[in-house]
């Protein structure tokens, strides 16, 4: 249905050899990102290899398919019709990138010291016990917002100006070949902060965004995708699921993965390819499954911000309310968990608003991806290229989770870089119109002498 709606678009065109990333360049995000809700919602449906109970099956297909419909609506409405024009560009370092950069090397010790139960130089120890890392970390985290306040403050402040560190390096390298040793220490500081909480969420982050770099790259240098390439792809991709398959399987001691409502899954001390099959296989739907125990919530404003529990506990801290009994904290009664498991992206949005506008409020973001999207193919400024691979990141979550709002930092930052995004765009906009208007009227006086 997706491709049969973008192929009726100006934009569209079915490559002749290959896949040719020119030829659907304008489309190439949402195909990417709707292929992916394709692969979720078949493991789902088929209930293979885990055999879920598909509760509220019937409302769950309506509510996706209401959002795949808003989804490309979205897009298509913001992409435009005009062809994307690549400019060129020097990919000197802006001076917010250099911030970044700096700001994410300083914060490497206070973060490993405030959510690792490991010291800097632990890493040894950590990777052995991934287990144990987690679960140190985990302990830490549960503290509160009290034991990491100075931290947390320092991350959301930096945070505009960290997130554009990756995506912005990552083209660079991608396109002039430059900055190639600042991205690998770049990429290096979370990678590490990560291994020694046992968690995989800022290498799965700093991976995804620099596969969106990479993307935009090939886009702007009109690089179709050929057969050695994709053959690299595939292998880069193999080797990535057993990686990150090593390292769950370590951190849960070979324990059955099972969804609540389904058989077991996997026998304790499963083979590591089965462990690690249905482990992505459960990370790729479980969310569906739990978006239809999530239909059966009472629904309750939350406030506007109950999307995001980082930015609610945040809140709650400083100003010590008691936060609504929203959708997603209803899951434990309703049979499922709003920690230990993933319900999508669309019961954290139905925190804050009705279920018949959750589809919307997804259009609205992909229109979103729409428009930072041409913006980064075409000018390939780091804060449209960090807008586009953070918002294509959460559109490629949206069948397990509201990735984007988990950390409150990253959110805060996130929003941030929007509004500047759009304050830029409307400043741009006013400032041509002023510079026509005045043309104009030079244009006048002289003929009028």
């Amino acid at each position: 249905m997706i491709r049969g709606v973008l192929k009726s678009h100006p934009s569209y065109a079915l490559p002749r050899k290959g896949f040719s990333v020119i030829a659907s360049r304008r489309s190439l995000p949402l195909v990417i990102a709707a292929s992916w809700w394709a692969v979720c919602f078949a493991l789902y449906a088929l209930a293979w290899p885990i055999a879920y109970t598909h509760r509220n099956f019937l409302g769950v297909i309506t509510l996706m398919a209401g959002t795949a419909a808003c989804a490309i609506a979205g897009y298509v409405l913001g992409v435009g019709r005009k062809s994307l024009e690549p400019e060129g560009s020097t990919f000197r370092i802006p001076l917010p990138v250099v911030i970044g950069f700096i700001g994410s090397l300083a914060l490497v010790v206070p973060m490993i010291a405030t959510y690792s139960g490991f010291g800097f130089f632990d890493l040894g120890k950590a990777i052995a016990n991934q287990s144990e890392a987690y679960n140190l970390a985990t302990q830490r985290i549960a503290e509160g917002f009290s034991h990491r306040r100075a931290v947390v403050v320092a991350e959301t402040m930096l945070a505009p100006f960290t997130l554009g560190v990756l995506p912005f390096l990552a083209l660079s390298w991608f396109e002039a070949r430059k900055h190639g040793l600042m991205l690998l220490v770049g990429l290096a500081a979370p990678v590490y902060v990560g291994l020694l909480e046992g968690r995989s969420v800022a290498l799965g982050t700093a991976g995804i965004v620099i596969v969106g770099a990479w993307v935009i790259s090939r886009v702007r240098r009109h690089m179709p995708l050929r057969g050695l390439e994709v053959g690299a792809a595939v292998l880069i991709a193999l080797v990535s699921a057993a990686a990150f398959g090593a390292q769950k399987l370590a951190r849960i001691s070979g324990s059955p993965i099972c969804p609540p409502g389904t058989k077991v899954c996997t026998a304790p001390n499963a083979s590591f390819i089965e462990g690690t099959w249905v482990l992505l296989a459960s990370y790729a739907s479980q969310g569906l499954e739990g978006l239809g125990h999530a239909l059966d919530a009472k629904w309750s404003f939350g406030g506007g911000f109950s999307h995001s529990p980082a930015v609610e506990a945040m809140l709650v801290a400083l100003f010590h309310f008691h936060p609504a009994p929203v959708i997603t904290t209803q899951l434990q009664a309703l049979g499922w968990s709003d920690t230990k498991f993933w319900s999508t992206a669309l019961p954290s949005i139905a925190n804050d608003v009705p279920w018949p506008l959750v589809p919307v409020i997804i259009g609205i973001q992909v229109a979103i991806l729409a428009v930072v999207w041409r913006s980064a193919v075409e000018r390939a400024d780091w804060l449209s290229v960090t807008l586009f691979c953070f918002t294509w990141l959460s559109v490629l979550f949206i069948p397990q989770n509201l990735q984007i709002a988990i950390s409150g930092p990253t959110y805060i930052g996130y929003v941030v870089l929007i509004v500047w995004y759009f304050v830029r765009a409307a400043l741009a906009r006013r400032s041509t119109r002023l510079g026509g208007a005045q043309a104009s009227v030079r244009l006048v006086s002289r003929a009028n002498e």
